[in-house]
């Protein structure tokens, strides 16, 4: 009976999503810009994906600074706990204690993000590898919905669109209670 409701569930979803194309279609607005991408892709797909590759490397840096800052050297006995299965024993044997690994880890909530934003701690240690990570989060949203955006049919285009719109606005409004 699940497996019954599940499939109704899914194939409305699927006529559901065929007449958002068809309606989408349909407006006039929405295929005029369409029609301009398609005439105009160059400066918006990169424009597009020079944001998403901006977000990128702000997303490695946010993680080499917090290796570098906020890491603990990991001891051998920790490595040797992970699964070797993929590791040959030539290999295992030969990096055995030439390698240095770090690792840091950090778990917070929305919550004490917005705090520290409000505080502004932003930029102390501590925080400053989650705030480029969310920073970098970002420029990667922005960057590859909006790449899809910008090739995309209309029904694309409302779905990416949409979900910018409604993420940026959430995320305004949460940043900016107190």
């Amino acid at each position: 009976m699940r497996v019954v409701k599940s499939l109704l569930r899914t194939f409305f979803l699927i006529i559901l999503i065929f007449v958002l194309a068809i309606i989408a279609e349909l407006f006039t607005p929405l295929r005029q810009l369409t029609e301009y991408f398609n005439q105009n892709p160059q400066p918006y797909k990169a424009i597009t994906i020079g944001t998403s590759i901006i977000g990128w490397i702000l997303m490695a840096a946010g993680i080499a600074h917090g290796l570098w800052t906020r890491g603990k050297p990991t001891r051998y006995e920790d490595i040797s706990q992970l699964d070797m299965d993929d590791i040959s024993p030539t290999t295992d044997g030969s990096f055995r204690e030439q390698s240095r690994v770090r690792k840091f880890h950090r778990e917070v909530t929305f919550k004490e993000i917005i705090e520290a934003w409000h505080d502004g701690k932003w930029n102390n240690s501590e925080w400053l590898p989650i705030f480029l990570g969310l920073l970098a989060i970002i420029f990667i949203a922005f960057g590859m919905f909006g790449f899809f955006f910008v090739i995309g049919p209309p029904l694309v285009k409302l779905v990416c669109g949409g979900a910018l719109a409604y993420a940026t606005v959430r995320t305004i409004w949460a940043f900016g209670q107190v």
